[in-house]
């Protein structure tokens, strides 16, 4: 079977899983195609340019991203692109994708699978079924709420009541494993004191702070850190980005003594929680789900509407 995974670049949140559901898929035997959902498969390239920037945009401002994405996630809005997605040139796009790839089935690890992608599967008439992975643990978008889908997929009971109180039909819903990327299955376990040898790492308290595959957070919780005159030893994993470059450089400069740890994105994850007691961030399903996994507790640092 030729299984099609859909993503869109709205974080690593959504293209993480795809992958992870890639390499499930083929370690079974399937074949796989891995695109992005608005780029490569809608040919929507300013589309996608403001759902990557706009995500981005919010990331940096939490209160901000409170406020905005619960107003605009309504099923007003939903109505609003299972228009769109049949009434401009996604069938045509997508009907060139579909020729080029033939794919069996398709899952999207986005909630656009349900109003954007199922309709225009519905209205081009192709015997293909959709299935919509919900990412985000505990919650579905109500613009990622569909009777028509042929399955919604979810890793939680209580993400599973939610989607139905939601108005999600509760036949279409089915509870699965979260998508673990293979090297976080495939692992060695390493105590503590082990996994702080490895990485050069002094053996005392440790909090790993995630701050995405966006690299974008704050010192405040540092500052916290630092006031309350704690000896830790804080790790920030992922790509930097330019503003919080700026603001880590200012509170190293500040608190030389302070054991603050930067090695960027790193592709061994499993060995920092490891090492960690505690791993603290936004709660992004990838970071927590691998927390869980790996049996560390994880500090809600910055809410956001998702996991509101």
């Amino acid at each position: 079977m030729k299984i099609a995974l859909l993503y869109v670049d709205a974080g690593k949140g959504h293209i993480t899983p795809a992958k992870a559901l890639s390499d499930a898929f083929e370690e079974l035997g399937h074949t796989t195609v891995v695109d992005n959902l608005l780029l490569e498969v809608c040919n929507a390239p300013v589309v996608n340019w403001i759902s990557k920037y706009n995500w981005r945009t919010l990331l940096h401002f939490p209160r901000l991203e409170k406020f905005i994405n619960p107003r605009s996630d309504s099923h007003a809005n939903a109505k609003r692109i299972r228009f769109l997605a049949t009434h401009s040139h996604g069938p045509k796009d997508f009907k060139r994708w579909y020729d080029k790839n033939r794919p069996d089935c398709i899952v999207v690890a986005h909630f656009l699978g349900a109003n954007l992608i199922k309709p225009i599967v519905d209205h081009l008439e192709l015997d293909i079924p959709v299935f919509e992975y919900s990412t985000d643990v505990f919650f579905t978008p109500n613009t990622g709420i569909s009777g028509d889908l042929d399955k919604l997929y979810i890793c939680t009971e209580l993400g599973r009541e939610l989607t139905i109180a939601q108005g999600q039909p509760e036949e279409t819903i089915s509870i699965c494993p979260f998508p673990l990327k293979k090297a976080m299955r495939n692992l060695k376990t390493l105590s503590k004191s082990e996994a702080r040898k490895k990485l050069g790492l002094k053996d005392t308290f440790t909090v790993l702070l995630n701050l995405g595959g966006e690299g974008i957070g704050k010192t405040d919780f540092l500052e916290e850190v630092k006031g309350r005159g704690l000896d830790w030893q804080v790790i920030a994993v992922g790509t930097l980005s330019k503003s919080t470059t700026i603001r880590y450089n200012r509170f190293k400069e500040k608190h030389p003594d302070f054991a603050l740890h930067t090695p960027g994105f790193v592709d061994n994850i499993q060995d920092y929680i490891f090492a960690s007691d505690v791993q603290a961030g936004k709660a992004g399903a990838n970071a927590l789900m691998e927390s869980l996994y790996l049996k560390r507790p994880f500090l809600v640092s910055h809410l956001l509407y998702a996991a509101l």
